[in-house]
C-alpha cells in the first residue's frame, strides 16, 4: 500500500496512506525503499532535501560526509590552537568540510591557512561572535547543509547560554557533536549548557563520567584525549643561559596556573644552586588585561620578597610558536603547577604541556585532571617541585628516561591519531 508524506519547510508533518488535500502541505509519495521504515521514524528521523528524502543521521563513511566545522580560529587562545591541529587532520578523511569561524580582527596567521596547506576563502566564514547573536552562523550552516556539525566548546567563547540554547534548537535537523574541553563537575550552573548537547566529546574519563552519572545529560559522551604535537626537533639549543639548573613555565596568566610554585621551588634550590633560573612565559589575553596585570604585579612582588631578582624572569605577552620552541629547547626542564580551586575544579587537558613534552625536555605537573592522563613526573608544592628538580637536575639518565616515556606517549596519541578517533565517532550511526 502506498505511503504519502506532507511535507512543509523540508519537514514531514504527517504519514497517510490516502491522497487528499492537505492544505498548505505538499504531497510525496513514499518511495519504495522506504517501506521498513516506520512512519514515526520517517517523521522524526527524516527530512525532505533536494527533492529527496534524507535521514538526519543516515550512515555514510567518512570520506562521504559534509563537515561543518565551528570554531574559534587563528587566536590567542588554547582552543584555536587545538583546532588548528586537529581540524586539518580530520578533514584528510572527509568528503567535504567547511570552517565556520569567530571574527576576529587579530589573526595569529592567515585563516586559510590550513595544516600545511592554503585552503580558498569560501572554505572559511567568519559568520560568529561570543556574546552577540548566532543567528549568522545558524544560516551559513544551513545554507551548507552538513551531514555533520562539530562545535569547539569552552564557556568563555559561548558565554551567553540564551544564544547557545537557540543554537542548539536551530541545529537540531543535524547531527551536532559538542566538543566539550572544559567540565566543571560543581558548577551546576553549567547544566542548561549540557543538558542541550546531543552529543559530546571530553577529553577525560572522569569528564565522561560526571555528565553521564552524575550530571545525567542525555547525550551520548564519548571521550578521546587531547593530541599531542609532533617530535620534530628536540636538540638542545645553546646554552644562554650559562647554567644547567633552569626549568620554565608556560600559559596564560591566570592564579590557577599558579606561577607562585615555581617562584617558591626557584628561592628553596636557591642554596644548593646560586646560578638556578626560572622563566616564566606569561601570555595574556586581550579579554582579562586588568586580571593579568595584577597578577603579574603580585608576582613581582614575591620575586623581591624572596631576592629572587636574579634567578627569575616573568616574560610578558602571548609568544609564537617559534619562540616557545627556543625557550623550551634552551631550558632543561618544564613545570606546570596548576591548582584546583576547591568548588571550581574542572575536568580539562593541557594542550601547553603537551608541546612541552613534544620538545625533548622532562615534565613536572601537578596531579589535577589537566595532566591526569599524561605520564609527566607528578608534583603538587614547591618543596616537591623543588625535590623533583634537583633529582632532575643531578641525573642525566632520569631525565633521559622520562623524554623517551613522554615521546611514546606523543606517538600513541599523535594528531593523525586522534583524528582517526574522531571519524569513527562520526562513523558510528
Amino acid at each position: 500500500m502506498p505511503r504519502f508524506a506532507g511535507i512543509k519547510d523540508d519537514k514531514i508533518h504527517l504519514i497517510s496512506s490516502v491522497l487528499l488535500n492537505y492544505g498548505d502541505y505538499f504531497l510525496l509519495e513514499i518511495p519504495k525503499e522506504f517501506d521498513n521504515i516506520s512512519s514515526g521514524d520517517l517523521i522524526s528521523n527524516f527530512r525532505y532535501k533536494n527533492n529527496e528524502l534524507k535521514s538526519k543521521s543516515s550512515k555514510k563513511n567518512a570520506n562521504e560526509m559534509k563537515v561543518a566545522f565551528v570554531s574559534n580560529w587563528k587566536m590567542k587562545c588554547g582552543i584555536s590552537t587545538y583546532a588548528e591541529c586537529l581540524l586539518p587532520e580530520v578533514a584528510k578523511y572527509v568528503g567535504d568540510f567547511k570552517l565556520f569561524i569567530e571574527k576576529n580582527d587579530i589573526q595569529t596567521e592567515n585563516v586559510c591557512q590550513f595544516g600545511d596547506q592554503i585552503i580558498p576563502e569560501n572554505k572559511v566564514v567568519a559568520c560568529w561572535q561570543r556574546n552577540e547573536s548566532l543567528q549568522e552562523l545558524v544560516k551559513e550552516i544551513h545554507d551548507y547543509d552538513p551531514d555533520v556539525v562539530i562545535i569547539q566548546h569552552e564557556f568563555g567563547i559561548w558565554p551567553n547560554a540564551r544564544y547557545w540554547l537557540s543554537l542548539m534548537t536551530q541545529l537540531s535537523d543535524y547531527r551536532v557533536i559538542v566538543v566539550m574541553h572544559s567540565v566543571f563537575p560543581h558548577h551546576y550552573d553549567k547544566m542548561i549548557y549540557e543538558a542541550s548537547m546531543p552529543e559530546i566529546i571530553v577529553h577525560l574519563e572522569d569528564a565522561k563520567h560526571n555528565l553521564q552519572n552524575i550530571k545525567k545529560v542525555n547525550a551520548k559522551v564519548h571521550t578521546i584525549g587531547h593530541g599531542c604535537y609532533k617530535i620534530e626537533e628536540q636538540k638542545k639549543l645553546w646554552n644562554n643561559y650559562k647554567s644547567q639548573h633552569t626549568f620554565i613555565q608556560q600559559g596564560f596568566g591566570f592564579k590557577y596556573k599558579n606561577f607562585e610554585a615555581s617562584i617558591k621551588a626557584t628561592a628553596i634550590l636557591k642554596d644548593k644552586y646560586p646560578d638556578v633560573f626560572f622563566t616564566g612565559l606569561f601570555s595574556e589575553s586581550p579579554h582579562n588585561g586588568i586580571g593579568h596585570q595584577i597578577y603579574y604585579n603580585d608576582l613581582k612582588k614575591l620575586i623581591n620578597d624572596f631576592d629572587l631578582q636574579e634567578n627569575v624572569a616573568i616574560i610578558r605577552g602571548y609568544q609564537q610558536d617559534n619562540i616557545v620552541d627556543s625557550f623550551l629547547r634552551s631550558n632543561q626542564v618544564a613545570v606546570f603547577p596548576y591548582l584546583s580551586v576547591p568548588g571550581h575544579e574542572v575536568y580539562g587537558a593541557s594542550g601547553a604541556a603537551r608541546l612541552a613534552m613534544s620538545k625533548g625536555i622532562p615534565i613536572i605537573s601537578s596531579s589535577i585532571p589537566h595532566f591526569s592522563d599524561l605520564n609527566t613526573i607528578k608534583a603538587d608544592t614547591p618543596e616537591e617541585i623543588a625535590f623533583e628538580l634537583d633529582k632532575l637536575f643531578c641525573d642525566e639518565k632520569l631525565r633521559k628516561n622520562q623524554v623517551e616515556k613522554q615521546n611514546n606517549f606523543i606517538v600513541e596519541n599523535s594528531w593523525d591519531n586522534v583524528a582517526k578517533r574522531y571519524v569513527s565517532i562520526i562513523e558510528s550511526e
